[in-house]
């Protein structure tokens, strides 16, 4: 007896000889709705004729150029916690209901120029002098990646990289602010551009304190013992590591930060408005790095990895940290320094 096969839109047909039918599924429709944590190889058929959605950007099984091979595959690819998820919503919808109003922050590197003296480095007051050398040094560090690791692609995608130029524009802001004052009398130009500078002094000094210190003690021992093979590698690994590029950003981004920002004359206390920029810029690179870096395979911070409900307690545990550090930094300047 003859098989005959009957092709329909989204089903296949086996009618044999015996008279039986077995009825199989070409195609399948995701009931889940289109979700931002689909396996690597699952899709949203959203019609026949159109293009199927993928999260990942690159069939690596979620690790870029295999350099994230060493964290297990559920850490690459699969499901979101619904309690990460839903710790997101929280986080997200927080910084839109509890926005102070309005946002202020004194512009300290205009408010006490005359009371500086003008004679310490080229005519410019010391703080102003410090901060023309933070904000070239921190070029000099980003023109040295660009040269000797033929990229800066670094500073756009990872934490550390976003901390860096904080300090370096922070400092780049605060001097242009003094520039435009007196070399080009445009206080109106000039009162913005201190006002930038300001809004971004307690981000830039919380960032310094956290990348350097979950950087060093916590992140690269998990790096060097699980990723890094024993051996000429992690020998390799260690010269990097305390080289000139990831020594400035991973210790020397510290007191970089503390100068003019908790030290100097034009310190200030931090208020609400800081704490919540300082969030702005959390939320900010966690969309970075959830929605871009997750897809490309990229995982630098497997502590805050959106597949387990364990990293909801990283997350608030950060936040935590940064309130923290409003506090304590708060009342070191009022033990510290006259203001």
């Amino acid at each position: 007896m003859f098989n005959r096969i009957i092709t329909r839109e989204n089903e296949r047909s086996v009618v044999a000889g015996n008279g039986e039918s077995k009825l199989k599924t070409k195609r399948g429709r995701s009931v889940a709705g289109p979700t931002p944590f689909h396996r690597a190889s699952s899709y949203l058929p959203l019609d026949a004729e159109q293009v199927r959605f993928k999260w990942l950007f690159y069939d690596n099984e979620g690790s870029f150029n295999g350099w994230f091979d060493w964290l297990p595959l559920w850490m690459r690819v699969g499901y979101w916690s619904p309690f990460f998820v839903l710790s997101m919503v929280v986080f997200y919808s927080a910084i839109y209901v509890f926005k102070p109003q309005p946002l202020e922050f004194a512009a300290t590197a205009l408010g006490k120029l005359d009371a500086e003296e003008i004679s310490h480095f080229m005519g410019m007051p010391l703080p102003t002098a410090i901060d023309l050398f933070v904000f070239l040094w921190g070029m000099v560090v980003v023109v040295h990646a660009k040269l000797s690791l033929g990229s800066i692609g670094a500073f756009p995608i990872s934490f550390t990289g976003w901390s860096w130029l904080l300090i370096t524009s922070r400092a780049g802001l605060e001097f242009a602010a003094y520039a435009a004052a007196t070399s080009l009398d445009n206080h109106s130009l000039a009162s913005k551009l201190a006002t930038a500078g300001s809004a971004i002094r307690f981000v830039a000094i919380a960032n310094a304190i956290v990348v350097c210190t979950i950087w060093n003690l916590v992140l690269l021992p998990i790096i060097y013992f699980k990723s890094v093979p024993p051996g000429e590698k992690r020998r390799k690994f260690l010269r990097f590591n305390f080289g000139f590029f990831m020594t400035n950003i991973h210790l020397l981004n510290l007191p970089l930060a503390f100068v003019n920002i908790l030290s100097g004359s034009r310190v200030r206390f931090f208020t609400f408005s800081d704490l919540w920029v300082a969030y702005l810029v959390v939320l900010l690179y966690s969309i970075v790095y959830f929605f871009v870096m997750d897809r490309l395979g990229m995982h630098f911070y497997p502590i805050f990895n959106p597949r387990t409900a364990f990293s909801v307690v990283s997350i608030f545990g950060v936040l935590g940290l940064y309130y923290f550090l409003f506090l304590k930094l708060n009342e070191y300047i009022s033990l510290r320094v006259d203001i």
